[in-house]
């Protein structure tokens, strides 16, 4: 397995659990459930591997030897190999001092494809062109074929890897230097069983020899069993009491400063800064909230219009030497529904006064 595909496994796993839209608090609750459901489904195989026994399709003395070493995971795997070996034939094609050739293929069937397994002749070891043992840890039906036209009921030592057996968590797990790590081992559930088994095991041996041993046996394990009950019900009690404390309690964490990634091209903006919008002012006509600013404000365009207008009739009027009463009259019956009405008649008015002057 490459360090891709390792990433792409744990992140596929974890994806279920946490995103980018988790706050910091919610994160670190959803990875430590996830990391609790790795361990529940652990112990959960654990209890399987221990407890129950595969069903078997054949009476291959292999399949019985295996289905004692391998976990029930890799023993079906390794199960289904050994069932399809019989549908294979061997056949040597090559050999020479060092080795010998054997091309592998179906028995029914031209479009297979053939394999080649090569066994060497120093050593015994033998290797297909699939590469399944180097990939998967298990022989591949090839290899099994071989072993079986060489009537090799038991799986050679060097083919079973001890990562796929079930004592692999009972061994004492050992650091760089060699001394054992004494933490790993006592947590193991596998060690604690097989510890406690030998212990029954020979307490159970010598109690029953005589009557009265095995009444005090029988008395010792049911006292045993009720302090074991009482026990479990003061942690039960005792783990509800701390997860209601838990809940209680308020939880001070705050979320983290955001950091300007290099390379970024806009400015972050805070909470405030995105909520609150400055409305649009007009520096025109003075309001706000308007769609429009001094270049195209309606008002200014109105008075300017308006004071056009108001200039024309201004020197049309100068123009003129004098106006008669009729004239004045028809004048401000035009300006009177305009907005200038009170400039247009002072206007007048001061021009009518410099003419009378």
């Amino acid at each position: 397995m490459t360090s891709s595909q390792r990433a792409e496994i744990t992140h596929s796993f974890f994806k279920r659990y946490v995103s980018k839209e988790n706050s910091l608090m919610d994160f670190v609750t959803r990875f430590e459930r996830a990391l609790a459901h790795i361990w529940h489904n652990e112990l959960d195989k654990d209890h399987k591997d221990v407890n129950e026994r595969p069903n078997l399709k054949s009476m291959y003395p292999m399949e019985l030897t295996m289905s004692e070493l391998y976990i029930i995971d890799i023993f079906y795997m390794f199960q289904d190999e050994l069932f399809q070996n019989t549908a294979y034939k061997v056949i040597a094609t090559n050999e020479d001092d060092d080795r010998v050739v054997y091309a592998v293929h179906r028995i029914k069937g031209s479009g297979s494809r053939v394999r080649e397994v090569v066994v060497d002749k120093t050593s015994n070891h033998v290797r297909c062109c699939c590469k399944m043992f180097e990939c998967a840890g298990i022989p591949c039906r090839h290899m099994l074929a071989y072993f079986s036209r060489m009537q090799i009921d038991d799986l050679p030592n060097e083919y079973i890897l001890r990562r796929w057996t079930k004592s692999v968590k009972a061994m004492r797990v050992r650091d760089d230097l060699g001394s054992g790590m004494k933490e790993i081992c006592d947590t193991s559930l596998l060690e604690r069983r097989n510890r406690l088994f030998q212990l029954a095991t020979t307490l159970i041996d010598e109690a029953v020899l005589t009557e009265d041993t095995t009444e005090f046996v029988k008395e010792l394990l049911s006292s045993g069993q009720k302090k074991l009950c009482d026990m479990k019900k003061i942690s039960e009690a005792g783990e509800q009491s701390a997860i209601q404390v838990s809940m209680s309690c308020e939880i001070g964490l705050k979320e983290p400063f955001q950091v300007r990634a290099k390379g970024c091209g806009k400015r972050l903006k805070g909470g405030k800064e995105k909520v609150a919008k400055k409305a649009r002012r007009c520096h025109g006509c003075g309001l706000t909230g308007q769609s429009h600013d001094k270049r195209n404000c309606p008002k200014l365009l109105s008075t300017a219009s308006s004071l056009a207008n108001f200039y024309e009739f201004a020197v049309a009027w100068a123009s003129l030497s004098a106006l008669s009463f009729v004239q004045e009259k028809k004048v401000r019956r035009v300006f009177a529904s305009s907005a200038l009405m009170v400039e247009a008649v002072t206007f007048l008015d001061a021009l009518r006064w410099a003419h009378g002057k």
